[in-house]
């Protein structure tokens, strides 16, 4: 009888849940009508990798005021968190889309 603490694992396969849904996707397209409807340029890139996907949110006017940039990544284990893209600091981690969305800052919408 094999014991339990000697049990090779070289077939268990981890699972990755970093990838984001078509749900999430369409989200994101639905934030870039919005950005239009409030007259603004909108930009999205997807940026993926093993236990990590990304999607870089651009959005800005027309005139002097530079564009606002912010990241969306989603981890291996489904939490999203809201990043600074120039700063680099973390806004809010939630465990869904909309819940790291809505903490989007006004410069996102609008120019300051």
């Amino acid at each position: 009888m094999s014991n339990p603490q000697n049990i090779e694992r070289d077939n268990i396969i981890e699972l990755d849940l970093s990838p984001f849904s078509k749900d999430d996707i369409k989200k994101i397209k639905a934030l870039g009508t919005k950005q239009k409807l409030c007259h603004r340029w909108f930009r999205y890139h997807r940026k993926s990798e093993e236990g990590l996907d990304q999607i870089l949110l651009y959005a800005g006017s027309r005139g002097r005021t530079p564009y606002s940039s912010y990241r969306v990544d989603r981890f291996r284990d489904a939490q999203y968190s809201l990043v600074n893209q120039r700063t680099g600091e973390t806004i809010i981690t939630g465990r869904t889309i909309e819940s790291v969305l809505e903490f989007l800052p006004d410069d996102f919408f609008y120019s300051l």
